[in-house]
């Protein structure tokens, strides 16, 4: 079962969402945050295979919560879902230690493309450090 953390500070996203991944039946949502800070906390408690953050939220940003997650559990992917894509925020997701960013504007469908490679590389990561 791969276990998913999304922060996100709007509540009718997070339900969105759920209702998406919920059709994924391997997947399961750990913990919800509001805000970055929140995120970097759930992050470190619940240790998820994957964290989904939006950009804009209160407290700490999302790549500043990303900077801090990564920094904290460097082996946990980070796929950033915003409505504010564009070279300069995925050059500065990447150097966040962010992993994908992806527009909310071209729909669910790419971000769970983007989950599942994600999920997809920490297992061949996982299966080839024990080989």
């Amino acid at each position: 079962m791969a276990r998913i953390l999304i922060a996100d500070d709007r509540e009718s996203m997070r339900a969105a969402l759920k209702l998406l991944f919920v059709m994924r039946p391997h997947w399961e949502i750990c913990g919800e945050a509001t805000d970055g800070r929140e995120a970097v906390a759930k992050a470190s408690e619940l240790q998820p295979d994957v964290v989904v953050l939006d950009v804009r939220m209160p407290l700490l940003d999302g790549l500043q919560a990303a900077s801090e997650i990564c920094r904290n559990m460097p082996a946990t992917p980070i796929v950033v879902y915003t409505l504010y894509k564009s070279a300069e925020l995925e050059a500065a997701a990447k150097l966040a230690g962010v992993r994908r960013v992806v527009s909310k504007e071209d729909g669910g469908r790419n971000l769970l493309i983007a989950i599942e490679a994600e999920l997809v590389a920490k297992k061949y990561q996982k299966k080839s450090k024990h080989e």
